[in-house]
Order: structure tokens, then C-alpha cells, then sequence
């Protein structure tokens, strides 16, 4: 399967290529007001207001450098929908093929790790990640910001 790489903490992650909507620059984020920490604030994407939800907070690993490869990738949420979460993460920029990753449970929701060659990675499933029990507290306030 063709996934986009890319880093949060020290860990390398991948998404499903076919999940990820459009990779976007970062931009200046408006504040979540009442949002849970991990949730960076909000931009309007072709006028839609979008929740981001920064990956490294998220993985308790400070917040998301503000490199020129700092990317907010767009995903569709839950899939399907028309309704869209932004995932800021770092070097964000190149897309492989990876095996199929196993099915199995995952610590903290970042899914299960994939061998690629060049060492371990984790799978990020954006559905699995947002609707892990540690986030359900803040899903009503992606929902209000969304």
C-alpha cells in the first residue's frame, strides 16, 4: 500500500495514502477555546473550519517543530465523511510503498509498527487514533470547532 511518512517525536509514522485528503504548509492557527491541549487550534480550509490536532502533543512529545516540513495533513473524519481533522506533524514529504499493516492493537492508538527497510514504523489509522478512549473527552470539541 502507498503510505505518506512522516515524523512525530522520534518515532517515523505512516497514513494511507488514500486516507490523507491534501497535504497543506502550516499555517497560523486561530485558537480552540475549551479544546483539550493536543487539539492546536483551527484555520478555514476552502471555507470550512478545520480542527487541528497536533501529533506531538498527542504522543506527549512537546508540540510540533516549526520546520519548513511541518505539514498539516488533512484527513477525512470519520472516513467518509466530508468533514475534515488536520494532523500537524514534521517531515512530512515523502510517500512509499509499505506492507500491509497487521491488525492488532496498538499502544496509545498510533497503530501497529511496519518494517519498511530502512527500520521500524508506526501505521497511523486517523479513525482508530481519534476514537481511542483517551480522546473521547475531547471529540465533542472537535466536533464544536469542525
Amino acid at each position: 500500500m502507498l503510505a505518506l511518512t512522516f515524523q512525530v517525536g522520534g518515532d517515523r509514522m505512516a497514513v494511507d495514502v488514500r486516507r490523507v485528503r491534501e497535504v497543506v504548509p502550516r499555517v497560523g492557527l486561530a485558537p480552540a477555546t475549551g479544546a483539550p491541549p493536543w487539539v492546536a487550534g483551527l484555520f478555514v480550509y476552502r471555507g470550512r473550519v478545520v480542527p487541528v490536532v497536533d501529533l506531538y502533543r498527542l504522543a506527549g512529545a512537546g508540540e510540533c517543530p516549526p520546520h519548513l516540513s511541518s505539514r498539516i495533513i488533512l484527513v477525512p473524519y470519520p472516513a467518509g465523511s466530508d468533514r475534515l481533522v488536520g494532523l500537524l506533524a514534521s517531515q512530512v514529504a515523502d510517500i512509499r510503498e509499505l506492507p500491509e499493516p497487521a491488525v492488532s492493537g496498538s499502544a496509545g492508538g498510533f497503530g501497529p509498527p511496519v518494517a519498511d527497510g530502512a527500520g521500524v514504523l508506526r501505521f497511523l489509522d486517523p479513525d482508530r487514533l481519534l476514537s481511542a478512549p483517551e480522546l473521547s473527552a475531547g471529540l465533542p470539541a472537535l466536533e464544536a470547532a469542525g
